[in-house]
C-alpha cells in the first residue's frame, strides 16, 4: 500500500486538533487555477503553500502573488510558505527527507497561520 501524501497526513493531524485544512492539489501550474486558490483564501482567510522546490522563484511565490493581486483584503494572517531546503536534491533517502517538507513542517506552518493575525498597523 502506498504511503499517504504528506499534505493529506498533515490535514488529518490538524483535523484531530480541530483545524479544518482545505487542501488544493493543483493539477497544473500553467494555467494556474487562480479562481480555486482565491476562492479558498476568501473562504478560509488563510494561505499556506507547499512545494518541494527551492524557496525562491517557485510556484508558491506565484500563488502568493495571485492572492495579493486578487484577495489580499481577505487574508487574516501572513501567508505561510513551505518549500524544500535551498540545497541540491540529495539521492540518499535519509538526506532527501531533510531536504523536502515533512508532515511536521506542514502542521507547524498551518498552526502559525491559524494563530497569527495581520498586525493592527497593516489594517489602519
Amino acid at each position: 500500500m502506498k504511503e499517504k501524501d504528506v499534505k493529506f497526513q498533515a490535514a488529518e493531524i490538524l483535523s484531530k486538533e480541530g483545524i479544518s485544512a482545505e487542501v488544493i492539489n493543483l493539477r497544473s501550474i500553467r494555467p494556474l487555477d487562480r479562481a480555486t486558490i482565491n476562492a479558498s483564501v476568501r473562504k478560509t482567510n488563510r494561505l499556506v503553500t507547499l512545494e518541494e522546490g527551492f524557496p525562491q522563484h517557485g510556484v508558491g511565490a506565484e500563488i502568493c502573488m495571485s492572492v495579493v493581486e486578487d484577495s489580499f483584503e481577505y487574508l487574516d494572517a501572513p501567508v505561510e510558505r513551505i518549500a524544500g531546503a535551498d540545497v541540491p536534491m540529495p539521492y540518499a533517502a535519509n538526506l532527501e527527507r531533510m531536504a523536502v517538507p515533512q508532515v511536521e513542517d506542514i502542521v507547524r506552518a498551518a498552526k502559525r497561520a491559524c494563530y497569527r493575525a495581520v498586525p493592527m498597523a497593516a489594517t489602519a
